[in-house]
């Protein structure tokens, strides 16, 4: 064989091996970064599903805050007896002479009950609150007449009266009331 023949295939051969070498060079190198990719994938995937498990338990103790404090702004409203509940709400009612007309409710919380008597057709109109609670036996009467509030303090009871009266001898009344209750 010639010489440059021999050289030739010599230098075929070795940039072959060389080929050879990169070729597999590059499939190792390949295989090395698709797995560590793979196990990236992996480990993100498994941190999207620990925030995803977090935000879902965030968002959970989020909802539980707001409910607490809507909680402690309303006992708070309770302490400062700012919530009201009304009772009778203009409630005409009639009563022969010297009688009354009353309502029992029940009271939770300490407080205070309004009674406003908008009308009356007798300046002898009265109301008077009645209740036993805690160890107070409390019964007050207050005269009204027409177009004016009374104030009674109250305590829980079981059973708070309120009677609209009036203290004619002879003639019957009419009243509208309206009674709430501030706890």
């Amino acid at each position: 064989m010639n010489e440059k023949k021999v050289t030739g295939r010599n230098v075929v051969i070795a940039l072959g091996i060389i080929c050879i070498i990169l070729a597999v060079g590059l499939v190792g190198t390949v295989a090395n970064y698709t797995s560590k990719i793979s196990g990236k994938d992996n480990t993100i995937t498994t941190n999207n599903s620990q925030i995803r498990a977090l935000t879902t338990k965030l968002n959970q103790l989020q909802n539980t805050i707001t409910n607490l404090q809507s909680q402690i702004n309303d006992l708070n409203d309770i302490v400062n007896l700012a919530k009201s509940t009304v009772w009778v709400d203009s409630q005409t009612v009639s009563q022969p002479a010297n009688s009354y007309a009353y309502w029992r409710f029940s009271a939770i919380y300490a407080g205070y009950v309004s009674v406003y008597v908008q009308t009356s057709t007798t300046t002898n109109t009265y109301v008077r609150v009645i209740y036993s609670s805690h160890g107070v036996n409390y019964d007050n009467q207050i005269g009204v007449g027409t177009g004016r509030t009374v104030v009674f303090p109250v305590l829980p009871s079981s059973t708070i009266e309120i009677r609209v009266g009036n203290s004619n001898w002879l003639d019957g009344a009419t009243e509208t009331v309206t009674i709430t209750l501030y706890y």
